[in-house]
């Protein structure tokens, strides 16, 4: 059974066996990708924000398991180049291709793209006992890859308007349930519970997610909240095609 250690703990461990020779040099443009149908590729852009080593880069697609293996992944994407090497402070394209087998028609599908990089060798070193004491660490990105059908009714920001927030009460709780009708996938920034419609009403926080299209899914509310009132809201924010937060969102609750 392999050991784990927190995020925090590994790169106190990073931090004080390389120094900077741990710090993640690939910068992805943009936070997510969208795919129309119709499009015959999309270009996606990493950029080696190093200026002393080169990266050496493997992407891929899965469908959801982050411990899905490159090999087994099975997407109707091919992606091109798959590994190569980013010098430094270059950069490279690779391009995304659907290659037309059938997904479905009536909604988005979500696909994740990884970006797997290896910090190189640190050869410059004279000494060959620094050499063998040096460890290298790989870091990977995960970013949303939306594949987006041609002839999906509404627009991503018409879809906010089709979701439905109930309050759930129960021994384990308060939770917000949030069910999206349209047909596009819906992530939020932030969401908070409003005790009324007033600009100044009390606000309790929520767990943040996404909500796939025609599906449910229920947000831990972060306290246990009592006398909610009948005109209560959902404030809430979205995150848009281009990665950017939307303004303040306000909807009914229901009990």
């Amino acid at each position: 059974m392999r050991r784990r250690c927190s995020l925090t703990t590994c790169m106190m461990v990073i931090s004080l066996l390389l120094g900077d020779q741990a710090s993640a040099g690939i910068i992805i443009t943009g936070t997510r990708h969208i795919y129309p149908e119709r499009q015959r590729e999309i270009t996606i852009q990493l950029t080696n924000d190093d200026r002393r080593a080169p990266r050496l880069v493997k992407a891929w697609l899965e469908r959801g398991d982050s411990q899905a293996r490159p090999e087994s992944s099975d997407v109707p994407f091919s992606l091109s180049p798959p590994v190569f090497r980013i010098d430094a402070g270059k950069g490279q394209a690779m391009r995304l291709v659907y290659t037309r087998e059938p997904l479905p028609a009536d909604r988005e599908s979500l696909f994740w793209l990884n970006v797997l990089e290896v910090p190189p060798r640190a050869l410059e070193l004279a000494d060959e006992n620094q050499q063998k004491n040096l460890l290298r660490f790989a870091f990977r990105i995960r970013t949303k890859v939306f594949f987006r059908p041609a002839q999906l009714p509404g627009t991503p920001e018409d879809a906010v308007g089709q979701l439905s927030w109930t309050l759930l009460q129960g021994l384990e709780g308060t939770t917000l349930q949030v069910s999206n009708a349209s047909a596009y996938h819906i992530t939020f920034n932030e969401i908070a519970l409003a005790m009324g419609p007033q600009p100044d009403a009390s606000l309790v926080s929520a767990e943040s997610g996404m909500v796939p299209p025609g599906a449910t899914v229920r947000l831990a509310i972060q306290r246990r909240v009592s006398d909610v009132p009948a005109n209560a809201q959902v404030h809430f924010k979205y995150i848009n095609d281009f990665g950017a937060f939307s303004a303040p969102q306000r909807a009914a609750l229901k009990f």
